[in-house]
């Protein structure tokens, strides 16, 4: 492997890695606006990645869907679950539980 292919490995995963902490970014700060929205509790200020696939559709081509959950409350004592789920930056749906 030469060098220069080795570099544009280097600087693929960085900015791989970039782009997934602006989805991650673009996740909590979803994830605050519902629960301000909704008038309910967002605990620990952040959501966690818990699944990425590549995703193809005809409109959008080839893209990353990723979940990211993240725990509410709406009476201060229970813990709920949420998810966002995201093609490539693009907020697709929240879902809360009922």
């Amino acid at each position: 492997m030469t060098s220069l292919a080795l570099l544009l490995i280097i600087v693929l995963l960085v900015l791989f890695w970039q782009f997934s902490l602006h989805c991650h970014d673009i996740a909590i700060e979803t994830a605050r606006n519902t629960c301000k929205q909704r008038n309910i509790q967002f605990l620990d200020g952040t959501a966690s990645l818990s699944a990425m696939r590549p995703y193809f559709s005809k409109v959008s081509g080839l893209a990353l869907k990723r979940t990211y959950t993240f725990d509410y409350s709406e009476d201060g004592i229970g813990r709920q679950k949420g998810c966002i789920v995201m093609l490539n930056s693009r907020v697709e749906t929240v879902l809360l539980d009922s």
